[in-house]
């Protein structure tokens, strides 16, 4: 795959490791992202898709007690939506469902070098999708996955 540097503002954005508006690091989570699909045995899940921007986000956890012990994304949407999901489920996996409320859109932008100011609605939109979910218990909480090797 090839990046156009077409659009490159400066040789100090290469410096600063950036093309065009997108940081290194955001491209990273654009091009592989992290966490994509469903949680196996999921307790939590939301689907944000009522925006006025048309950014499809859906999250999946598996919470016990108050930690989070998977967490993925599946999105359609734009370059820096998509990275802001990959970045958030690194950084809530293992951690306490209060600190995964408690993130701002600007540590997020911080965790990924910077978000372009025009783009931060998609931090907060990603931000919001995560806590909705960890809010909405699943209908397939209840769902128990066959223990191997029972007896059918």
């Amino acid at each position: 795959m090839r990046l156009s540097l077409r659009g490159m503002k400066s040789e100090t954005d290469m410096a600063k490791g950036r093309i065009g508006n997108f940081s290194n690091r955001i491209l990273d989570h654009f091009y592989n992202p992290r966490n994509v699909g469903i949680a196996e045995g999921f307790n939590r899940s939301f689907l944000e898709q009522n925006n006025p921007w048309l950014i499809r986000i859906r999250f999946t956890l598996r919470v016990t007690g108050d930690r989070i012990d998977d967490v993925r994304f599946q999105a359609q949407s734009c370059v820096t939506t998509t990275a802001c999901c990959s970045a958030l489920t690194e950084m809530v996996r293992g951690q306490a469902v209060e600190h995964a409320r408690s993130i701002t859109p600007e540590q997020l932008s911080e965790y990924l070098g910077t978000i372009p100011q025009e783009k931060m609605y998609c931090a907060a939109i990603s931000i919001n999708a995560l806590r909705r979910a960890l809010e909405q218990p699943s209908p397939r909480a209840s769902t128990q996955h066959p223990q191997e090797g029972a007896n059918s």
